[in-house]
């Protein structure tokens, strides 16, 4: 079951279910990479998603992925840790995904820290019906290379299917841990989502009896795991003496973590664990130039090797198996919000052996367990403070303020408590599309900046670095600002900016209509889209070429030109197509539909 090439990324088990477009979806995360979060919106339209948005080069969004990300970002609404969303490259594109972010607190002192979206698609032939989805995660809303679980729940008729009713008091407990007050929108999201959930019923993974939600961190820790059991095994990338001692004192038959982890463990837990293994795929963990000056909690530190959360037990010819967020450690238990999802069932399909083991065919997961050897105990640099002061700084509540001037537009971003930074540290701030246009945070006061910018580089994203002076060590991450005063036109401008040029347009509309699309993937169509050049004579000359390619879709595949007109009436609403091009394009339309109707 968790065999190493059954392989199943966070942004496939997005995609809608045939017959279903994207309604809206609630999420938690505890690291968020903006990056990532731009291609969710992605995988509810195309294929193509994943590396896609990782470019560097602000000018080069693909249409199709701005489009989406326009389309649906302002139906998301993701949860996640404070002082936890990376510091990512400076791109304009991330001004969509302002109205998405709601960063929030543990209530018991430690951090919010589950992996859960609830998805709602709505059915293409009939908008009155939509389906629920749920997926349960040990991965983070990032691009980290690491090893972990995703669990995919689909609502189902079948009245013997199993109820997710705890994900209901796990979102109404976030919204009120919320940093800032949240929006309306969000507010009706969840409790939409919420009353959905409850009238659910979904459809339990093969081999299972039964699946229940476990939501830890809001009221006082209830035991959770067999206190006994016959065989058991635990796989947790992080582990603590506490959990061992006070948590789970049963003991346990097979431990499986990373080696750094490991060395960190008391002798006497060790010794009274049965077996002990290191996790090695073979990866690198070295950390990459730039990586290595980053505090030991940075959000932007990347995860490798193992991240995979698993709890497992066999007693008699029963099994039982916890998935989700929850690390081998005391703070797991009692000071994070955390999810775990148990699943019971024949050993015979849920054993350890069943879930680790190989077949004929492929290797089993066990093939990466290495007997642990010990060492000396690895003691992680000392970033607490660095990485508290982003923890802390990140719980302002801060208001942007947007002004018109006689030279462009400025934003002031406010706070209304002070600043408090521990001695030693220092730190600076920028808008996130202008990472050159540094200022300082002073310690003791309350935060006041203001930036001059353009209507379409103002941001909603406050960027923060922290540094120690003595080691150099940072840290860094994003700040969500309410924006007060935005134009109303705002977000047209800024597509309108990121569409750019006719030649650019011109060229992307080529590659959609290419009649070998697979070999033209959306980073071909980004490759192709970074000049910036926009003389007249240079985008006259390409309705020929363009011309040519719509005629020829027109007679062999009228499907398609049908396919791209949403597109095109979207970007002709805000007016970001070149000039003339709708008199070129609604009578080719036209004669598409009318050849697609004398087909049927």
């Amino acid at each position: 079951m968790l065999q190493p090439s059954n392989r199943l990324t966070l942004i496939d088990a997005m995609r809608p279910p045939p017959g279903y477009g994207f309604g809206e979806a609630m999420a938690v995360t505890f690291t968020l990479d903006l990056r990532a979060l731009l291609a969710a919106p992605a995988a509810f339209v195309f294929g193509q998603a994943g590396a896609d948005v990782q470019s560097d080069d602000q000018t080069a969004e693909p249409i199709e992925l701005l489009h989406a990300i326009r389309s649906h970002s302002d139906h998301i609404t993701v949860f996640c840790q404070a002082g936890e969303i990376g510091l990512p490259p400076s791109k304009r594109v991330f001004a969509f995904l302002e109205q998405s972010v709601v960063p929030v607190t543990a209530p018991r002192g430690g951090v919010v820290h589950p992996k859960i979206w609830v998805l709602r698609y709505e059915s293409i032939s009939d908008p009155g019906v939509s389906t629920l989805r749920v997926l349960c995660s040990s991965r983070n809303l990032t691009f980290d290379a690491s090893w972990d679980t995703l669990l995919r729940l689909d609502q189902t008729d079948s009245p013997s299917g199993c109820d997710l009713t705890p994900l209901v008091a796990l979102f109404d407990g976030l919204t009120e841990r919320a940093t800032s007050p949240i929006s309306e929108a969000h507010a009706a999201r969840v409790n939409r989502l919420g009353m959905m959930l409850q009238a659910a019923k979904f459809a339990r993974p093969p081999g299972t009896d039964d699946l229940r939600f476990h939501v830890m961190g809001f009221d006082d820790p209830e035991p959770l795991l067999p206190s006994g059991a016959d065989r058991s095994l635990i796989i947790s990338p992080f582990v603590s003496n506490g959990f061992f001692t006070r948590i789970h004192s049963g003991g346990v038959s097979e431990l499986v973590s990373r080696p750094e982890s490991l060395d960190q463990l008391e002798p006497a837990v060790r010794e009274a664990i049965g077996s002990i293994y290191a996790f090695d795929d073979g990866s690198n963990p070295d950390l990459t130039d730039g990586e290595d000056s980053l505090s030991f909690g940075d959000p932007g530190r990347p995860l490798r090797g193992l991240h995979a959360k698993v709890f497992a037990f066999e007693t008699g010819n029963r099994a039982a198996v916890f998935v989700g967020s929850a690390n081998a450690t005391g703070a797991a238990f009692r000071n994070n919000v955390e999810v775990l999802v148990e699943m019971t069932g024949p050993k015979t399909t849920l054993g350890i052996d069943r879930l680790c083991g190989g077949t004929d065919d492929e290797v089993g997961l066990r093939a990466l367990f290495q007997t642990y050897m010990g060492g000396s105990v690895a003691v992680d640099p000392d970033d607490s403070t660095l990485d508290g002061a982003r923890r802390r700084l990140a719980q302002l509540v801060l208001d942007g303020f947007v002004a018109e001037t006689t030279s462009g537009w400025e934003v002031t971003y406010k706070s209304d408590s002070l600043v408090e930074l521990p001695d030693g540290i220092t730190a600076t701030c920028w808008p996130l599309s202008n990472a050159g246009n540094l200022q300082p945070v002073d310690s003791g006061k309350s935060l006041c900046v203001t930036f001059q910018t353009t209507l379409e580089s103002m941001s909603g994203f406050l960027a923060m670095k922290l540094t120690r002076d003595e080691t150099e060590a940072t840290t860094g991450f994003v700040l969500p600002v309410t924006l007060h005063g935005v134009p109303a036109d705002r977000d047209r401008m800024l597509l309108k900016a990121l569409v750019g040029n006719a030649e650019r347009f011109f060229r992307y509309l080529l590659s959609l209509l290419d009649e070998n699309p697979a070999g033209m993937e959306l980073v071909d169509a980004i490759d192709q889209m970074t000049s910036d050049t926009g003389h007249s004579d240079r985008q006259s000359g390409f309705y020929l070429p363009v011309l040519e390619n719509l005629l020829r879709s027109l007679r062999r595949d009228p499907a398609k030109l049908i396919s791209v007109h949403p597109l095109v009436m979207d970007l002709h609403g805000d007016d970001a197509l070149p000039e003339g091009f709708m008199e070129l394009w609604a009578p080719i339309h036209q004669i598409a539909v009318e050849a697609m109707r004398a087909e049927t």
